[in-house]
């Protein structure tokens, strides 16, 4: 049995298991101090997160920063992105509020995805 108990962060998943979706601002990435978890260089994208509230309507999450570890030239202005691969989810305070700091391995067109996911199955039929 482990004496190691307790809780470890960040909060370490993937984009199959839990969805993170921003909106792009027109920005390019820029080069951050924090690694991620792995040591790799990540950056800033400047998007916005997309939360999906219990009514199912959707909101923009302004105070929480997305990063990513592949970053792309530009994420434009207004094109939706799903994450792709790995995701780190690290909690903090800021002005006495709780927000996320959310790093993935890549950003992807939403389009692009349910292309991607459309052609798969009907290939497949």
């Amino acid at each position: 049995m482990s004496t190691n108990i307790g809780t470890a962060l960040p909060v370490h998943t993937h984009s199959d298991l839990w969805q993170v979706e921003v909106i792009g601002l027109g920005e390019t990435p820029r080069e951050r101090e924090k690694a991620s978890p792995e040591g790799e260089v990540t950056y800033s994208t400047g998007c916005i997160l997309r939360m999906r509230r219990k009514d199912g309507t959707i909101a923009a999450d302004k105070a929480a920063s997305v990063n990513v570890i592949k970053q792309a030239a530009i994420y434009e202005l207004g094109v939706i992105y799903k994450a792709q691969g790995r995701i780190y989810v690290q909690p903090w305070e800021s002005n006495g509020r709780m927000t996320l700091s959310i790093t993935v391995e890549g950003l992807v067109p939403a389009d692009a995805t349910a292309g991607a996911s459309r052609s798969s199955k009907s290939e497949a039929a």
